[in-house]
């Protein structure tokens, strides 16, 4: 178990077996990405979590996308969200 996680909660370390590669993976996480953008709900924050806690899983190019996708989005929702955004941001780029 690793504490932290979501809401204060411990979540588990677990290895899952993935039909795809690494760029369908990666692929997959920029998806979440533009899909919580500018929301304001729950999402933002567990997108923003999930995908910092596995940079790993994203190919150098998507990491990239990503930062711009960020870097120019015109409403990232409400100010926490942004704040979310601006972590995320940081991650990234290995700040």
């Amino acid at each position: 178990m690793v504490k932290g996680g979501r809401y204060g909660m411990s979540k588990s370390l677990i290895t899952i077996d993935v039909n795809g590669n690494q760029e369908d993976i990666s692929a997959m996480l920029i998806n979440a990405e533009r899909y919580a953008l500018g929301r304001r709900t729950y999402i933002v924050s567990w997108t923003c979590e999930f995908i910092g806690d596995n940079l790993h899983l994203l190919t150098e190019k998507d990491k990239n996308v990503m930062i711009r996708d960020i870097e120019n989005a015109w409403y990232y929702g409400d100010e926490c969200d942004e704040q979310c955004w601006k972590v995320l941001l940081k991650k990234l780029k290995g700040e």
